[in-house]
């Protein structure tokens, strides 16, 4: 089994030195290609790493550039040559690269597990989960999971092994090293027949890869609501989109509708300016407040909030800036907003 290996950074990829975490990703790709080969794996003996790119980046580092560096070097991959791919990544931006390299990666015929660690690997295994999460990654490759975009993850509070769709993952709460998606699947205990439930996904145009053309842009702002927000303070006129998240219950504030403490203030500034405006998470099921329909019932100059509906705000955000920075995801799915592109729509 040949698996290519990519690192990108964060705290799997990083050591301790002087007390402090820094980014050491040769030493980490030895500690977690030896650890595998002790770990008493059924793979152990079986499998060859190809070393990938390394991106020397700190997940809290990640950006728009960064994403179009491993954009660029994923059009260089033959992934008829691989098994899998696994890519190494931080923790604190780890359900957005996720989410966008779903949309990218899904339909290359392999399948591509992401992989992270609560904290560095010399700590060892009882402390820091990166060496067990690379292991099960490995292991799914190696029990024949479907082709598709993954995250392994072993949660930290009840130290259980997940299986996440990359495109459904969700960032960490506050104060919390545990990741949660829907529908994740227990894989604490690993065997073939764990997987057999695991469905395949196939893009509904064709891996994104080849057809985002050029580079992404920072095009899209994405703004979530609290209580005080003053949307006056955004230069929604700089960006193409704005992504404006919801409270739990699909609400944002109305309020004075002139006031800038209005999510009503905003749509009309972004149609001032010929800024999209979007609404995620979203519902159109069951019982809405009655201030639902009045944000979507407000109209300036024609525009109106558009409700993206069905996923998380993670995959919206990275939907957008493919959407507002690739003529050609535009010209090829120009439902791509809405649709169900890669499985990333939650039942």
């Amino acid at each position: 089994m040949n698996l290519l290996l990519v690192l990108t950074g964060g705290t799997i990829c990083s050591g301790v030195r002087d007390g402090l975490r820094t980014l050491d990703t040769e030493t980490a790709s030895l500690r977690l290609v030896e650890g595998f080969r002790r770990s008493g794996s059924p793979f152990a003996g079986s499998v060859r790493f190809t070393a990938g790119e390394r991106f020397h980046t700190l997940s809290e580092n990640m950006t728009v550039s960064v994403w179009n560096r491993m954009l660029d070097y994923f059009r260089t991959v033959d992934f008829s040559a691989f098994d899998g791919v696994i890519i190494a990544h931080g923790t604190d931006t780890l359900a957005y690269t996720a989410s966008l390299f779903a949309l990218l990666l899904t339909g290359t015929g392999v399948p591509v597990v992401f992989v992270s660690s609560n904290a560095p690997l010399e700590h060892g295994n009882a402390y820091a989960n990166g060496s067990a999460n690379f292991r099960a990654a490995v292991e799914c490759i190696g029990y024949r999971i479907p082709p598709g975009v993954y995250v392994t993850y072993r949660n930290v509070t009840d130290r259980r092994m997940y299986l996440h769709r990359a495109c459904r993952l969700r960032q960490c709460g506050d104060y919390s090293e545990d990741f949660h998606s829907a529908g994740a699947l227990d894989i604490t205990n690993l065997r073939a027949e764990t997987l057999s439930g695991v469905a395949g996904t196939r893009p509904l145009s064709g891996p994104l890869l080849y057809a985002a053309d050029g580079s992404l842009t920072d095009c899209v702002l994405n703004i979530r609501p609290y209580v005080g927000i003053r949307y006056d303070a955004y230069k929604v006129e700089a960006f193409r989109a704005v992504l404006h998240g919801t409270y739990h219950s699909g609400t944002a504030c109305v309020g004075d509708a002139r006031g800038p403490e209005s999510v009503l203030y905003l749509l009309d500034r972004c149609a001032d300016a010929g800024t999209d405006l979007y609404l995620s998470p979203a519902r159109n099921q069951g019982e809405v407040y009655d201030t639902v329909p009045v944000i979507l019932g407000h109209v300036r100059n024609g525009g109106r909030i558009q409700p993206l509906y069905g996923m998380t705000e993670e995959t919206a955000f990275c939907k957008l800036l493919l959407y507002y920075s690739c003529e050609g995801v535009r010209t090829r799915l120009p439902d791509f907003l809405t649709c169900n592109f890669c499985g990333e729509m939650l039942e």
